[in-house]
């Protein structure tokens, strides 16, 4: 589902991604600033942000990481950053690496996914 209004961590839990009670999967724009959510599979994400308008090439993904009810880490490692890390010329690893991209990336979570 790709979001389009903000969304609360525990209305996040509540209802979407039933994948694992611990990690919930997103994908990101990057360009339009665009988060998907609530697919068991990154790829899925990718194929609604692209058919949502998005780009492939400015398609990220990762895992949100929950204790309690609250983010606690986000693992910036998905199918989508294959081919991204390839193109920023830092490998061909599901991980990102590139502490700015990651910067960038996680503002555009936090302007979607709000603490309660």
């Amino acid at each position: 589902m790709v979001l389009k209004e903000q969304i609360t961590v525990k209305k996040m839990l509540e209802e979407y991604n039933h994948y694992t009670d611990y990690m919930i999967k997103f994908c990101i724009d990057r360009k339009r600033r665009t988060v998907a959510i609530d697919r068991e599979m990154h790829i899925e994400m990718e194929h609604e942000l692209y058919d949502d308008g998005s780009d492939y090439s400015d398609i990220f993904g990762g895992n949100l990481i929950f204790e309690d009810g609250e983010i606690i880490d986000v693992e910036w490692e998905a199918h989508p950053n294959i081919e991204r890390n390839r193109e920023l010329g830092i490998g061909r690893g599901r991980a990102i690496t590139d502490q700015n991209v990651i910067d960038e990336l996680k503002k555009v979570i936090d302007e979607w996914i709000i603490p309660d």
